[in-house]
């Protein structure tokens, strides 16, 4: 199975606040470029979006379940000492992003 990514040009004009908060976002974050900050931001908008509907979203519900359980189960490990390289998170998380990205089109 081939995966087709569509993409079309857009040009928008930053207020200079905004480019200051991206810019930030792609050095402190680790991005490798605006694009993936500006993409992961998105994500995360489109996700905050589901989030104010999700009571029309019961998979939304599951899923903060889920992820709070998860985030409990990362505070014990990170007591206990277990943690994971901040590359490690970085590179997983880009991959779910893209995943996610890809199966959006």
């Amino acid at each position: 199975m081939a995966i087709v990514q569509y993409r079309t040009n857009m040009q928008i004009t930053l207020s200079s606040q905004q480019s200051q908060i991206l810019q930030s976002l792609a050095q402190q974050g680790g991005y490798v470029s605006l694009e993936d900050a500006i993409d992961t931001a998105l994500v995360l908008l489109a996700d905050e979006i589901v989030q104010q509907n999700s009571d029309q979203t019961p998979e939304y519900l599951a899923w903060v379940e889920q992820t709070r359980l998860k985030i409990e189960q990362g505070i014990q490990a990170a007591e206990r000492g277990d943690v994971l390289d901040v590359n490690e998170v970085l590179t997983r998380l880009r991959s779910k992003v893209e995943a996610a990205r890809s199966t959006s089109l």
